[in-house]
This record gives structure tokens, sequence and C-alpha cells, in this order.
């Protein structure tokens, strides 16, 4: 089973660690650790511990991808991170459509266990990657003003193809 604590380390470190951003440019506002003010309207985020931070996204994303039910933690922390970077029901349906799981419904519950705890890793996370990557050129092409931020996507898109070298 996977380890969230292996998870949670590389993702805050995509997400940019304890430094506070507040981008205009940002759809999500005010940042930290990767917590975005519009996402937790209720929580001060200039004030956000790495603790707190870590118990958002174990609840409120780790298990809601079943992180902790993947067999594979390279998956688990490709389906977990993307997650936190697209939305728990965006990141998870891009994963079943990986895997060709009909519905793609963006919850991941039986079945999409049951197929992802038997994909081969490294076809797995080549095709996700490609997935991605198409995603975030979408984002772009429907938005320009989030071109700024379209390599760091992509490289934390191939981030996890490295892992798996």
């Amino acid at each position: 089973m996977a380890d969230f604590s292996l998870a949670i380390t590389k993702t805050l470190q995509h997400e940019g660690g304890d430094t506070f951003t507040n981008d205009t440019l940002d759809h999500g506002g005010a940042t930290k650790y990767g917590i975005s003010q519009k996402a937790y309207p209720n929580i001060d985020i200039r004030s956000l511990t790495e603790q707190q931070a870590t118990e958002i996204y174990r609840h409120d994303y780790w298990d809601k991808v079943k992180g902790n039910d993947i067999h594979s933690q390279i998956i688990a922390e490709t389906i977990f991170d993307v997650s936190v970077n697209m939305g728990v029901n965006a990141g998870s349906k891009l994963a079943q459509q990986t895997l060709k799981i009909n519905p793609a419904d963006g919850i991941i519950g039986p079945q999409s266990l049951a197929v992802i705890n038997v994909a081969n890793e490294d076809l797995f996370i080549a095709k996700f990657a490609l997935a991605k990557i198409k995603r975030y050129t979408e984002i772009v092409t429907a938005d320009s003003s989030q071109k700024k931020y379209l390599l760091g996507w992509l490289n934390r898109a191939l981030a996890s193809t490295a892992s798996t070298a």
C-alpha cells in the first residue's frame, strides 16, 4: 500500500512549500503550501502551518483518491499530486481515462482501484504524463493568462516519469 508521508513530501515541494503568494493571475488567489484562499475561504492562508496543510491534503485529497488502497507508491503519488494541482475530480477522471475505465466519473471506487492496482507502473506513468500535458495545454489554450504556469506544470507532469526510470 502507498504511503502518504512519502507522497506529501514531494507534493509540498511541487506546491512551493511555505512560500506565501498572492499572484493576481493565480485563480486560487492567496496561496501557501499549495492551499488556496479560493478553495479554503475560511482559512487564514498566510498563517497556515505545514501540519495544517498536510492534514488538508490527507483528508481532502489523499483519502479521496484512495491513496492508502493503491498498491504502487508511484501511481498513488502521481494521482494524488495531479489531484492537488487540478482538483480531485479532474485528477481522478484523468487517471480513469488513462486506464480506459468506464465510466470515467472522477471518483476512485472499487472498480477504479481494481484496474489501478493491476496497471503496469511504467506504462501508466508515461501515459498519465501525456494526459496531464494535454490537459495543461488545453488550460492555456482556453486562458492565455495561465501561460506563465505552463513550464512549471509540464515539469511537474514529467517529474513522475523520472521516478520510474
